[in-house]
Parts: C-alpha cells; sequence; structure tokens
C-alpha cells in the first residue's frame, strides 16, 4: 500500500507529503476543521480537513 497525499499543516500553512502505511491514528478536532495525524514514528502534525477527507484524499491517491 504505497497509497500517500498532501496535506496542509494548521499552524503555519506549509504542506507534508504522508504515506497512508505511516499514519497510526487520525484523531478529529474538536471544531472538525482540522486533524491530528500521529505517525507511527511518533511525529504528530496538525492537518486541515476531517478524518473522511483524508482517507478520502490518501484512497484517491492510492496506486
Amino acid at each position: 500500500m504505497a497509497d500517500k497525499a498532501t496535506f496542509i499543516l494548521k499552524d503555519d500553512s506549509s504542506e507534508i507529503v504522508v504515506r497512508s502505511e505511516d499514519i497510526e491514528e487520525i484523531v478529529p478536532d474538536a471544531d472538525f476543521r482540522f486533524s491530528l495525524l500521529i505517525l507511527k514514528s511518533g511525529d504528530k502534525h496538525f492537518v486541515s480537513g476531517t478524518k473522511e477527507e483524508i482517507e478520502e484524499k490518501l484512497e484517491a491517491n492510492a496506486s
């Protein structure tokens, strides 16, 4: 599974590319506009999008 997608970070509007296999957990924020991506490496990133939007984006980019 090599699907990956680009996400916009909440804090500084920069972008990160994340592979689905690197994601440990997706935790929605209280206002549901952002989600916390917890990676298997231990890194954590607040990105724009709901949990469902993130999952859909990863699936759409599946190879």
